[in-house]
């Protein structure tokens, strides 16, 4: 192919997929109570101090780990469309457009694909379906994040300092980057440059930098303002290892359980594999899985099949990028499979394993020599693609029809039209409710708090302060089905 027509087709393709990632997002966008809490307020929260000039947010408010990246990131977006739910989102629509053009381009300058074949294989993300979309677009500090340093890592990872200091803001950020690490190194072994000087040398240089990088982030903490605006110097006693300590869990009875609960059910459903029901979307059908798993097992197989021949070995270790999309995701699946219990097993925590089809996929495609074989996987991508489009649009359906309230946005609107500025609730409305009013009303948390400035707002009412709630009250005073109730 004449390397203009590539090109244009690489633009072309990346727009598509572009517009496929905006179109899948845009209920979560359009519609605030679609998939919005407390949690992602915090990062709405952290963006707003931040683009005020108010707060220098580090980590994620009211810990010492997760780098505000997402926070930082969406500023621009909250100059350009003020502090809503619509600019988060648009911030993180971006970093999944950037997720797509990454794996497009790395599917053809390392993957061997024609950039139309490419854009096929990205498909599981691109077009997502709408439960995963949801994760996929969560203000949740790092969702979508660890895609984006994974991919990132790989097209630095000749460039051993560079590579060192990405991977320390990947880690800090959410420590599932850290995955890409050993993908590469069994790259390196597989390849037999282990043993060379240089690559020893790499590697001494990438661990020197991501030592350095990290601590260089974590000198910042004396400046920073850890649990929102006018909390500079105070320091958190959580970290990043106790964090990851404290989640695991290592039941060596509960083998079974962790198998079905990965590939079975969450893995299974991250795909559409298995019917996924959340509050705000579902997706999936349960008939779906019996063919998603026959087709992944033979695809597998062939692939497999094919490497046992010397020349098809050859082209993979020269396009090796599908095998490192492949690799991070088992990687992903490995790591939650041994420290997370069945009962336990968060779907985001799994994102990643979006990767293994896609590296699968991109996989057959440059192996297949038959081409029944290739119009096959090509003609299983189309179906699975258009059964993820019949979700988005019953999701559309669902919010255009009116039958999804947003009540937590009328109580927003009254507690401003009253001149309520302070007040408190729990946890899951507190947040939630000072970012929809743009803190012209600051709810205060009765239980884990995470801003300072409102518990500080809140005593200092004294007897006036009142507690919002849902159930009614001696003295309440009614709000929007709510209620105003007196702080005993």
């Amino acid at each position: 192919m004449p390397a203009g027509e590539r090109h244009r087709e690489l633009v072309w393709t990346i727009a598509i997929l572009s517009a496929l990632v905006v179109l899948r997002s845009l209920v979560y966008t359009i519609y605030e109570q679609a998939y919005f809490d407390s949690d992602q307020a915090i990062v709405g929260l952290m963006a707003k101090h931040l683009s005020e000039g108010r707060a220098f947010p580090l980590f994620f408010y009211g810990q010492a780990y997760m780098l505000a990246v997402e926070a930082w990131w969406a500023v621009p977006f909250f100059w350009i469309g003020g502090p809503t739910v619509a600019a988060l989102r648009a911030s993180l629509i971006a970093t999944n457009i950037a997720v797509v053009a990454l794996l497009v381009i790395g599917l053809v300058r390392w993957g061997g694909l024609r950039p139309r074949m490419a854009g096929l294989a990205s498909m599981f993300f691109a077009l997502a379906p709408p439960v995963t979309t949801a994760f996929l677009v969560e203000a949740q500090g790092g969702n979508v994040e660890p895609f984006f340093w994974v991919l990132v890592l790989w097209f630095v990872r000749r460039r051993p300092l560079v590579f060192g200091a990405v991977l320390a803001a990947g880690f800090l950020n959410r420590e599932f980057s850290i995955y890409a690490v050993p993908v590469l190194i069994a790259g390196e072994v597989i390849s037999r440059r282990w043993r060379r000087a240089e690559t020893v040398r790499h590697w001494m240089l990438a661990a020197a930098a991501f030592v350095l990088v990290t601590g260089l982030i974590h000198s910042l903490t004396p400046y920073a303002d850890l649990t929102g605006p006018g909390t500079r110097g105070q320091i958190q006693e959580d970290s990043q290892v106790g964090n990851l300590t404290a989640r695991m869990s290592l039941q060596r009875e509960d083998v079974v359980g962790r198998l079905v609960t990965l590939g079975g059910n969450v893995g299974a459903g991250l795909l559409g594999a298995r019917e996924m029901t959340a509050p705000f979307a579902s997706q999936g059908r349960d008939w779906l899985f019996w063919p998603i798993a026959i087709a992944f097992l033979a695809a597998t197989l062939r692939v497999a099949t094919r490497l046992r021949d010397a020349e098809a070995r050859r082209t993979v270790a020269g396009a090796p990028f599908a095998a490192y999309l492949s690799g991070v995701g088992l990687v992903a699946a490995a790591a939650v499979f041994a420290v997370r219990p069945a009962a336990g097993m968060p779907p985001r925590y799994l994102l990643l394993t979006l990767l293994v089809p896609v590296g699968l996929l991109a996989c057959l495609f440059l192996l297949e020599t038959r081409a029944w074989i290739r119009r096959a996987a090509i003609g299983g991508v189309v179906v699975w693609t258009a059964l993820s489009a019949i979700d988005h649009v019953r999701l559309a359906e669902r919010y255009l029809s009116g039958q999804e309230l947003n009540p937590l946005r009328s109580v927003a609107d009254a507690l401003v039209a009253r001149g309520v500025t302070v007040t408190e609730a729990n946890y899951w409305r507190a947040y939630k409710l000072t970012f929809l009013a743009r803190e012209r009303v600051k709810v205060s948390s009765i239980e884990f708090a995470r801003i300072s400035e409102y518990q500080w707002l809140a005593s200092a009412q004294g007897d006036k302060l009142r507690q919002l709630s849902e159930r009614p009250c001696d003295g309440g005073e009614p709000i929007e089905g709510w209620f105003l109730c007196p702080v005993r």
